[in-house]
């Protein structure tokens, strides 16, 4: 490691620090924002970036990677994705609600991308068919789950029918042209939604993930992989629009207003994943997987991260689901986690990669059963207590359709 490095590393997170006080996270009246505190901070911060940074280094020179970080980062990931889809600080904190819903949670869903795209590389040195065999194990696991939230979205929809039946009046549709339009409409929606959506909302991840490969796939048989990756970052820069709503000009708008009217949302595989899968395959084609300061890099990230979404607050946003620090975050995440030493050593750690899966899969039916079972006294519930049933009901679901699958590895869920 360079002599310089603690130096340059005491420098860099003073200034972060520094950014800390001017935007008030620290503060006099808290403790934080006094000068000898935050020299501390500084100092004790400098000297365990220096030291992971050392540890990176020296992992990098042995060839060392380790699969186990990436594994416990999506164990992780899957447990923030399902405490951002309870709200429980919305009604407690705005504060903590903007950190965690725009600023924490943004980060998963990308790592997931980045690490599928890595590893279909990796297995793709040994399988040349890979791609088409992962998309092809993928699609009954998306079907099946697509079945099993089906009855859900439907007693959702019922609640609509007053105003799908105001809808249809409005538009004075005869009604013997009703049937034959069903007939003919319902079975391209329901390809629509198969291919967008899912029946659910948090579906939208697979046909995402298969898309993106398979466009992956056919891409890389003429050109080189770099070219998809520029044209990925480009599609995802407007996919960035909803988040940078209320920056663009309205002319802007009113050409946008055409794409938002009919599919509501960039939040899928051509705007949002295909870029952060294409990154993911090509950092594993890559043949040196390394960045100096990876870990330094990385904590300047996530200060990004953070002005930007101070930077967003109280800005017109169609949602927040593409923030574009995400993107060297995400880039510098992988690199520090694959070379970090091992987070947490144990035999758990070896189902981590299994779970987060079925934590993903699982946690919206719970969400919807504990809902609904509670619907006259949310108030009466803490809201933190809800989120820790969830998690531990989901866990335990998870682990039974595990046990099942061992036993019957035919089926799929």
């Amino acid at each position: 490691m360079n002599r310089k490095m603690p130096i340059f590393t005491f420098i860099i997170v003073f200034l972060l620090i520094l950014f800390l006080r001017l935007v008030n996270i620290f503060q006099k009246e808290n403790g934080l924002g006094h000068p000898l505190i935050m020299i501390f901070i500084t100092i004790i911060v400098s000297i365990i970036v220096v030291f992971i940074e050392y540890r990176i280094d020296k992992n990098y020179n042995d060839n060392k990677l380790n699969y186990d970080n990436i594994d416990f980062f999506r164990y992780i990931f899957s447990i923030i994705i399902i405490i951002l889809h309870m709200r429980p600080f919305l009604e407690t904190s705005n504060q903590l609600d903007l950190a965690f819903n725009n600023i924490v949670s943004r980060i998963c869903v990308p790592f997931f991308f980045v690490v599928t795209g890595y590893f279909v590389a990796k297995k793709e040195k040994d399988n040349p068919n890979y791609i088409k065999k992962y998309i092809k194990s993928m699609m009954p696991l998306y079907l099946t789950w697509c079945l099993i939230y089906l009855p859900i979205i439907l007693v959702s929809a019922y609640s609509y029918l007053p105003q799908i039946s105001s809808y249809i009046s409005m538009i004075k549709i005869p009604v013997y042209l009703l049937v034959p339009l069903s007939i003919i409409l319902i079975p391209i929606a329901l390809i629509i939604v198969l291919l967008y959506t899912g029946t659910y909302y948090h579906l939208w991840y697979f046909p995402a993930v298969m898309l993106s490969l398979f466009v992956l796939s056919k891409w890389k048989k003429r050109w080189k992989i770099k070219y998809l990756l520029v044209i990925s970052f480009i599609l995802l820069l407007f996919g960035a629009t909803e988040t940078y709503y209320g920056f663009l000009p309205s002319s802007i708008k009113d050409w946008l207003s055409y794409y938002y009217n009919l599919f509501f949302t960039t939040r899928n595989f051509l705007f949002f994943g295909l870029f952060y899968v294409v990154m993911g395959y090509w950092i594993g084609n890559r043949k040196k997987l390394y960045s100096n300061h990876s870990f330094l890099k990385l904590i300047v990230c996530v200060f990004l991260l953070i002005a930007e979404a101070l930077i967003l607050q109280g800005t017109e946003r169609l949602n927040s689901n593409i923030l574009l620090s995400c993107v060297p975050l995400v880039y510098y995440l992988f690199l520090s986690a694959i070379y970090m030493d091992t987070i947490f050593d144990f035999s758990f750690k070896k189902r981590f990669r299994i779970l987060s899966k079925y934590y993903y899969l699982i946690h919206p039916l719970i969400i919807f059963i504990f809902q609904f079972v509670f619907i006259n006294n949310m108030n009466l519930i803490w809201n933190f207590l809800n989120v820790i049933v969830v998690v531990l009901v989901t866990h335990f679901a998870s682990v039974i359709i595990i046990k099942l699958k061992v036993k019957h590895p035919n089926i799929y869920v």
